[in-house]
């Protein structure tokens, strides 16, 4: 990784704790880790970058973006209990 790219993780993830700001850093490293299918100690930083990138909306390159935080999901509909 270049010195670009490690700049451009740490960024990243410091637009990732402006964005959940109650998560601890420790939580934060977790949680891109897992967004990368990756143990968080065998997580290689380009993997890191890719996944915060993907969470943010900016992926580059081959990396498929993840929804926005405010993009709607859709759940499926439960049906009332029957008489209500």
């Amino acid at each position: 990784m270049t010195t670009n790219e490690r700049a451009e993780l740490f960024a990243a993830l410091a637009e990732l704790a402006r964005r959940y700001p109650h998560w601890r850093v420790g939580q934060l490293v977790a949680n891109v880790a897992g967004w990368a299918d990756a143990d968080v100690w065998d997580a290689a930083d380009d993997q890191l970058l890719a996944a915060a990138r993907a969470h943010l909306g900016t992926a580059t390159g081959p990396t498929p973006a993840a929804p926005s935080a405010g993009a709607a999901c859709s759940l499926p509909e439960i049906p009332s209990p029957a008489g209500r």
